[in-house]
């Protein structure tokens, strides 16, 4: 093969390799059309879920912004994943009155408060002694599954709270509250969650009620109410002071049925390298209960890495279940997530149900009159190429929360995804980017081959 043959083989398979590096639009798997509403200048636009879960790059480097002629649009990531939020705020213990049922027709006893409150559906007189907790309980009288808390001196609202309480083993307990101004008439507050804690190591646990809105409780006493159960002492309670600001809500996506492994295990291959901020693991099956642990890895060769514990619970009558929290990870990304139950419960005929969700991520681009623009997301092995924000954010002096916000108007989904190739190819790697690298390799083989072939050649002659 002559000299000039080869660097034309060369430059070919260069060019071939630079042109790979120039992605055009209809390599993404997810395609979206902006609706500008004719704005120039810079806008944001809020990245769906269904993009965020086609992404094939941990941080959103397979996202473009492209013109109607096909040209790349500069752009930012306005919102990139970034860490847990800090704890919320929280107030003082505040101790446990534990509540004892009044005899009928008798008069509270000295040091203690007689109040009315309903067990079991009948209002009754209830007694409780405000002085020392561990002061003798008067005669007669018969512990309630209830605890009252002095509220009153409480100002700030809050989200939530910090149950510290003697629980019996592997046993979610139910909490039921309200709040009285007068001890005698109770408004029921909604909370969400089950405190429980399982025996092992590492085993889950949980000690907080989540409330369904800031709570105020200045001027108020809270109760607290359980049953079903025997062997629970509640000893105090921690608020959560609410937060300031109301939480973004977070694009979620709903995965399909998981694949079963083995009686006491199931699989969700994700498909995507979006680092996952939190899971709502969750059963439509009535009265069940289940203990797991969940695990993630990228690749099939690689070992499974422990992310969470939770318990999964659906329990209660209908119309009134409750069910367990979200599970929140330290934004892990993963190509397959793995539920494998504990503590010898089996998953098999346990249907389970998984909602992922992201942090969200606004994409910040520079609108003129060359649209409709495309947003485009999903194609294994480009570069990233978003600007840092301070670059365009320094063009304006709008805030970039206060940026005009483009609307999706199409969505257009490739019928086989732009990052699938064949099975055998590492994450990350596509079809296309495999055979332009096997073009290399041929060309270095061939190219050793002819320098071989020249040196025996030369040896033949000299001889």
């Amino acid at each position: 093969m002559s000299i000039r043959r080869i660097a034309a083989f060369a430059l070919a398979a260069t060019s071939l390799l630079a042109s790979a590096q120039e992605p055009r639009p209809d390599t993404f798997a997810w395609r979206a059309t902006l609706d500008t509403a004719g704005h120039q200048g810079l806008m944001r636009v809020p990245l769906p879920a269904e993009a965020l879960a086609r992404l094939q790059s941990r941080d959103a480097g397979d996202l473009r912004v492209f013109d109607a002629q096909g040209q790349p649009v500069p752009f930012a990531l306005a919102t990139p994943p970034r860490p847990a939020a800090a704890p919320p705020q929280q107030t003082a213990a505040i101790r446990a009155l534990p509540l004892h049922a009044a005899p009928a027709g008798s008069r509270a006893p000295k040091g203690t408060l007689q109040l009315r409150a309903r067990q079991n559906g009948d209002r009754q007189s209830v007694w409780v002694q405000f002085g020392d907790a561990a002061a003798q309980q008067p005669p007669g009288t018969t512990p309630l599954p209830a605890a009252l808390f002095d509220t009153r001196q409480l100002a700030a609202d809050v989200g939530g709270f910090i149950v510290r309480a003697q629980l019996p083993p592997n046993v979610p307990v139910q909490f039921t509250l309200s709040k009285s101004a007068d001890l005698a008439e109770w408004t029921p507050v909604p909370a969400r969650g089950r405190i429980f804690r399982f025996d092992g190591e590492g085993a889950p646990a949980n000690d907080r009620l989540e409330l369904s809105a800031p709570l105020r409780l200045k001027d108020r006493y809270l109760r607290l109410d359980w049953s079903g159960q025997e062997g629970v002492r509640v000893e105090s309670v921690v608020g959560l002071l609410a937060s300031a600001a109301p939480a973004r809500e977070l694009p979620a996506l709903v995965l399909p049925a998981p694949a079963p492994d083995g009686a006491s295990a199931v699989e969700w291959p994700l498909g995507f390298a979006t680092p996952v901020s939190m899971l709502e693991l969750g059963t439509p099956r009535a009265n069940t209960l289940v203990p797991v642990r969940v695990l993630g890895r990228g690749q099939p060769p690689e070992p499974w890495r422990p992310l969470a514990q939770a318990v999964v619970y659906r329990l209660g009558p209908a119309g009134q279940e409750s069910t367990n929290p979200a599970i929140a990870l330290p934004a892990v990304s993963a190509g397959t997530l793995r539920v494998e139950a504990t503590h010898g419960v089996r998953l098999e005929g346990v249907p389970l149900t998984l909602r992922v969700l992201f942090q969200p991520v606004d994409v910040v681009f520079a609108a003129g009159t060359a649209g409709p623009y495309r947003l485009v997301a999903g194609s294994a092995g480009v570069r990233a190429s978003a600007l840092p924000l301070g670059m365009l954010a320094a063009t304006t002096a709008t805030a970039v929360e206060a940026l005009p916000a483009a609307r999706i108007a199409s969505v257009d989904v490739a019928a086989a995804p732009a990052t699938g190739g064949p099975g055998w190819l590492p994450r990350g790697v596509d079809g296309k980017t495999a055979g332009l690298w096997l073009v290399l390799l041929l060309g270095v083989a061939l190219l050793g081959g002819v320098a071989w072939s020249l040196l025996r050649q030369s040896g033949r002659e000299a001889g």
